[in-house]
């Protein structure tokens, strides 16, 4: 079997571990409002006399841990359609206020793969294995975290959602590409930056030789700044097939789409001031 043939067969095993997103973002809250009760029980005071401080750190633990389902819930919303306006009404604020506050945690949920769990775990035996633990503690309800489940309620559907996955997961890994990319430009025009125009020691003084080292140190900065235009219109234009492919987060990807073309304009514009300079 080729390497290629190695790859795409690891992708398909991975892709079956996971569920919808909307089941994977299900899975994820519940999951940490597991968390968050064993932290409740443990902040519980048994010591009769503990260190000065102690009962506050354990308060504050778990207030960062009750944020942290916040932002797992507002992400489960985003998942299931619940819009930004409906989100910001649910928490008492504007729409804007609401997208401002949570916009990045369900922007870095789509970039990372929109998966509860490491690849190696199988999304639906952890959820089983959650069931099992909450049964012990409300008997009558057995499946309370699988039976609202997608996968659960409508079999048939694991084998669509992995597909639409592998097409976004594909994508994702061209945009890690690109800005890997992206990073490398920039720091090559700050490396450019930091050097100047500045001609050799050795042929100070040489005026043909002075400019001619200020315009390659020019062209130079040009080229490296159009590259990074090119790669900015490639990033937009990832979102914008990412829209179709993660429907559920269809506004996220258009507003980075949206983003990186307006830089693309800003990084031409700069080449054009630049090359107005050189005239």
């Amino acid at each position: 079997m080729t390497d290629a043939a190695n790859d795409s067969s690891a992708s398909a095993a991975h892709e079956l571990r996971r569920l919808s997103p909307r089941d994977e973002s299900r899975v994820a809250l519940a999951l940490t409002l597991r968390q968050l009760a064993d932290a409740v029980l443990d902040a519980v005071p048994v010591e009769p006399d503990p260190a000065p401080g102690d009962l506050l750190r354990a308060a504050l633990r778990l207030q960062r841990r009750a944020e942290e389902v916040v932002r797992e819930a507002v992400v489960a919303e985003r998942e299931r359609g619940t819009t930004w306006y409906q989100i910001g009404e649910a928490a008492g604020m504007t729409r804007q206020s609401a997208h401002e506050r949570w916009y990045g945690d369900v922007h870095a949920w789509a970039a990372t793969g929109r998966s509860a769990l490491p690849p190696d775990l199988k999304t639906l035996d952890v959820a089983a294995e959650a069931d099992a633990r909450y049964a012990r503690l409300r008997p009558d309800r057995p499946h309370a975290i699988t039976s609202g489940l997608d996968a659960v309620r409508f079999p048939g559907s694991h084998a669509y959602e992995a597909s639409l996955r592998a097409r976004g997961s594909a994508l994702h890994t061209r945009r890690t590409e690109l800005d890997a990319q992206a990073k490398k430009l920039n720091d090559e025009y700050s490396a450019l930056h930091a050097q100047g125009p500045a001609a050799p020691s050795s042929v100070v003084g040489d005026t043909f030789v002075m400019l001619a080292a200020h315009r390659g140190h020019a062209n130079a900065v040009r080229a490296n700044r159009l590259a990074l235009a090119a790669v900015h219109d490639e990033i937009a234009s990832v979102y914008d097939q990412l829209v179709t492919a993660e429907p559920s987060l269809a506004e996220e990807h258009g507003i980075q789409s949206e983003w990186h073309r307006n830089a693309s304009e800003r990084t031409r514009g700069y080449v054009d001031l630049l090359n107005g300079e050189e005239s």
